[in-house]
């Protein structure tokens, strides 16, 4: 039943999903077209969103490959680019701790606790927690849930994808 009224009771400024920034734009996203005028960082976030499936290193190899050919030119890393990508867009995830065999999400009633209510498993990486004296609590899985709104946003910005939605 908690589940429940935690839901009837969410705001967008309960501090749960969204904040700061993100938060900020989601009540005023911009209106403007996206423009990218760096061909260098177009090249990033072009090369960053056609290798979506493949990992950081690929990206990281490629990117490197690319300087070595091109002397003098500097392309962003993995996470500067994925940081662009994410303030040029608005999209970005909220990412909330889960019990590590995906029993449970500690969001809502859940939040406060530190074990699984299904298996036991801790939440926090032990190994950490008992090295630090219990002031380090690192999760042991965690999940990224990427809202609709800012993706909707963004898409309305440019008058192609509009007239697709």
């Amino acid at each position: 039943m908690s589940f429940i009224e935690t839901i009837r009771s969410a705001t967008l400024d309960d501090g749960t999903g969204l904040t700061g920034e993100a938060l900020e734009r989601l009540h005023n996203p911009p209106k403007d077209p996206l423009c990218v005028d760096d061909p260098y960082t177009e090249l990033a976030l072009s090369m960053f969103i056609a290798l979506e499936h493949s990992s950081e290193i690929t990206y990281e190899k490629i990117r490197k490959a690319i300087q070595k050919c091109l002397q003098g030119i500097e392309l962003p890393s993995f996470h500067q680019t994925k940081r662009l990508l994410a303030d040029l867009s608005g999209v970005t995830s909220v990412v909330k701790d889960m019990c590590v065999n995906s029993c449970a999400t500690y969001v809502g009633p859940l939040s406060d606790m530190d074990t699984c209510p299904e298996c036991s498993e801790p939440r926090y990486d032990q190994v950490k927690f008992n090295k630090s004296g219990g002031k380090v609590k690192h999760p042991r899985a965690v999940f990224h849930t990427i809202p609709i709104a800012p993706q909707v946003q963004s898409l309305w910005r440019h008058s192609e994808s509009a007239e697709k939605m």
